[in-house]
């Protein structure tokens, strides 16, 4: 489904979508942006083996 800002702020207003910290200028006219954190990493490995733990690389 793909909601208007209208549709998003009214979504929000009856609990229908939780935001939090919500900012109003991260709305735009059919989105809300969202980040994620503050880092991001990498597999060392080019090949994952879902059976073991992936060694991950943290980038600045």
């Amino acid at each position: 489904m793909i909601l208007t800002d209208k549709g998003i702020l009214a979504a929000i207003e009856n609990g229908e979508i939780v935001v939090e910290p919500f900012k109003p200028e991260c709305l735009g006219t059919n989105s809300y942006d969202v980040h994620l954190g503050k880092n991001m990493a990498v597999y060392k490995d080019r090949t994952l083996d879902a059976k073991k733990h992936n060694q991950m690389k943290n980038l600045k």
